[in-house]
Order: structure tokens, then C-alpha cells, then sequence
């Protein structure tokens, strides 16, 4: 078995159109593209099934200062080195075409896997991602099942053919941060005590003086301060997909991560970001201010807590910018298209799907119909005399809370 060393060194071309670099992998045997293949986890020849590993390598996933990235994120806003994704040439058939957010994808006339490099295309470049583990086959079965398992779906939609589509196998952009927190808050420490109030119930015919406990809350003003580290707070740098889609493949097995290699991505897509590294640091803080606010209620103590102010600083903030593989793709029930995608890790699947509002009217219906027969049944079988005869308002009140 041949190593990728080898391919890079006698038979690795690099061609230059403007200021990208393209690079293809081809096969020492017959000179087709090599792709890498999530099955064998190598680069596999589809023609002539050549195989070349790519070699592991052991150099530490860095993780970068984040201040260091806004100053020079400022520089090249004013220096004008705006270095976007141009027109590029294809190596095997020389047609010129565009990525646009992208920096691996095929040749859109004649299929040839391109991996351009990254060097020129934004300032901040991918030094690690999950490579795939589903593979395509892998992903139409997941879909397939997931169909199968849709409550109050339409019973045409089980017949859809997951393989009369195209289905997409992308690397998306992703931010990792981490940083430490210093909080001071302010707040109010509730504790409950009960008031003993007294009323009067009818009960078979008869007035009937009870008394019953009242939950009082009785407010203390506190303040204080913790400290937190947040570890890799994931955030998506892509806008292809809806985040109410991508979030829910979640979580990642990120301690797998690998250095980045563009072996991993030949014959599958891979975007730019298109979220920037503040910005998505403002998304991380959301994250972490909900993971916070939990804490200080936590450190209030008491029944209740109120926070009313928590002043949090940030300290020895980084970030690394990485790659996860999924599958995506969409199919057309009705004339409607519904996006879904596919974990390239696990094969976890989410996305939109149509509803049968038939099916749902005649669940609601079929509810209604057990619950009036039950209700009948009880009330012929004389339960609800039974349960009226030692039924007394409960002694709670949630409306007494102040």
C-alpha cells in the first residue's frame, strides 16, 4: 500500500490561476483522481481500486489567542488585502469556474475533485477537522429510517427513494472557544415559608370550615462572585443551512479531531466561513452568559433566586477554526422542498419534513373518543361519586405567590 508521502512527491500537481492554488490527488496506477473513501479512511482510486493511506500525523491541534485575531482582523480591513475565492482552472479538463464560498468541490463539466488551497482565502485557515465516517450508502439508509420512523407523516412520503436524489458529503466551518470567567452578580435570595389561612369548603351540602398552609417567599438581597472555564463552545461559521437544522447533530466527538489535511477533503465539498471569528464569538457568549446565570442561581442558593445584574469578564480567551463532515440534501413532496442533514460522524439525522394533517384530525379525534369512554365508563361505574365524596380544594394556591 502506497503512502500519500509518495503521491505528493512524484505525482502531486499544484497549478496557480490568479492567487489559488489547486490541488488534486492522482491515482500512481492509472492517474485518476484519488478520493478519500470514509469506509477505508484512506484515498481510494475508483477506477482501478488503488489505495493510498494518509499518514497520521501527531502535531498538537493549537488553540489561538483571541484578542490576537481581532487586531489583525482590523488590519486587513484597512490594509485592503481582501483575498477572496476567484476563477480557477480545472486540472484535468482546463475549464475555468468559480467556488465561491467554497475551497473543495468537483469540476462542475467533468467531475474532477478539486481541494484549493486555503492559504490565500480567508486569514484565519483550518488547522483540524472530523473526517467522514458514514459513507454516502451509510447516509441513504439513515435516511431511509428516518422516513420510516415520522409520526403523522403522509403515508406517500414512505415511498420517496432516497437514491433518485443527490445527496451532498460538505465539510462545514466551525469555531471553538474557550475562555476564562470572572463574575461578579448581584441578586435576591428567596426562601419559603407557609402562612396558615383559613376558609370555608362545602361539603355534601354542608359549610365546612378548613384551614389550609399559604407558600409566602421571603426575599433576601445577595452578592458575589464566581469563576468558570468554558471548554470548546461549538459554533457553526456557516449560512448555507438554518441553525435550527445543523444544531441538532450535535454533539461532535471533537476529541477526534485530526490536524488538517486536504486528503480528507478531495471528491467532497468544503465551505469558507461565512461567519466571522467576533462574530462568532458574540454567539459563544450567549452560550456561556445561559451556562453562567445558572451558576449564580446556583451560588444564591435558597428556594427562588433573582439575578439582577452579573458583571462577567473574559480572560485568556482562544480559538481554533475547524471542519465537521456532513451529509446534506433535500427532497420534493408536493411541489415543497424539505432540507435535511446527516451527521458524517454517527449518522444522526435532522431536518424538515411535511405533515398529514388527515392523520393528526383523526388522532385528535380517536383521543377524544378514548377520553369521553373513559369518562363514561367512570361516571356509570359510580368512580366519580366516590372521588366528589372526599374531593377537597387543594391547600396550595399558586396565585398567593408575591
Amino acid at each position: 500500500m502506497a503512502s500519500i508521502k509518495k503521491t505528493h512527491s512524484h505525482s502531486h500537481r499544484s497549478t496557480e490561476t490568479g492567487k489559488l492554488s489547486q490541488t488534486h490527488f492522482p491515482c500512481e496506477q492509472c492517474g485518476a483522481d484519488l478520493i478519500y473513501s470514509p469506509d477505508e479512511e484512506q484515498l481510494v482510486c475508483n477506477y482501478c481500486g488503488f489505495q493510498n493511506s494518509i499518514p497520521v500525523s501527531y502535531q498538537e491541534i493549537k488553540e489561538y489567542d483571541f484578542n490576537t485575531a481581532l487586531h489583525e482582523l482590523e488590519r486587513l480591513k484597512h490594509g485592503g488585502d481582501h483575498a477572496t475565492i476567484s476563477i480557477i482552472q480545472c486540472p484535468s479538463c482546463a475549464a475555468e469556474f468559480s467556488l465561491e464560498e467554497e475551497f473543495s468541490a468537483d469540476c462542475p463539466f467533468c467531475g474532477t475533485p478539486v481541494v484549493t488551497s486555503t492559504d490565500h482565502a480567508r486569514f484565519i485557515q483550518p488547522e483540524s477537522l472530523l473526517p467522514f465516517k458514514i459513507t454516502d450508502e451509510q447516509a441513504i439508509a439513515a435516511f431511509d429510517q428516518w422516513v420510516g420512523s415520522l409520526w403523522f407523516a403522509p403515508s406517500k412520503l414512505k415511498k420517496i427513494s432516497r437514491r433518485d436524489e443527490k445527496l451532498t458529503g460538505v465539510y462545514l466551518p466551525y469555531w471553538t472557544y474557550d475562555s476564562e470567567t470572572q463574575n461578579n452578580y448581584r441578586g435576591q435570595r428567596g426562601t419559603v415559608y407557609y402562612e396558615r389561612q383559613v376558609y370555608y369548603a362545602v361539603i355534601d351540602g354542608r359549610r365546612v370550615r378548613q384551614v389550609r398552609s399559604i407558600p409566602r417567599v421571603r426575599w433576601r438581597p445577595v452578592s458575589g462572585h464566581i469563576s468558570l472555564h468554558f471548554d470548546d463552545i461549538l459554533i457553526g461559521a456557516s449560512k448555507t443551512l438554518p441553525r435550527t437544522i445543523i444544531d441538532h447533530l450535535e454533539p461532535w466527538d471533537l476529541h477526534n479531531l485530526v490536524p488538517y489535511s486536504e486528503a480528507y477533503l478531495s471528491g467532497f465539498h468544503s465551505e469558507l466561513y461565512q461567519v466571522t471569528v467576533d462574530k462568532g464569538f458574540m454567539q459563544a457568549k450567549n452560550i456561556m452568559n445561559r451556562q453562567i446565570d445558572n451558576a449564580v442561581r446556583r451560588d444564591i442558593g435558597g428556594d427562588q433566586q433573582r439575578v439582577s445584574h452579573v458583571d462577567t469578564q473574559h480572560y485568556r480567551t482562544t480559538f481554533k477554526h475547524l471542519l465537521l463532515p456532513i451529509w446534506s440534501a433535500a427532497f420534493r413532496y408536493r411541489s415543497k422542498t424539505y432540507r435535511y442533514v446527516i451527521n458524517g460522524r454517527n449518522g444522526k439525522i435532522h431536518g424538515e419534513r411535511p405533515y398529514s394533517f388527515v392523520k393528526i384530525a383523526f388522532a385528535a379525534v380517536a383521543f377524544v373518543i378514548v377520553l369521553g369512554a373513559g369518562l363514561y365508563f367512570l361516571e356509570k361505574s359510580g368512580a366519580f361519586k366516590q372521588m366528589n365524596k372526599h374531593y377537597s380544594p387543594s391547600p396550595y394556591s399558586n396565585d398567593l405567590y408575591y
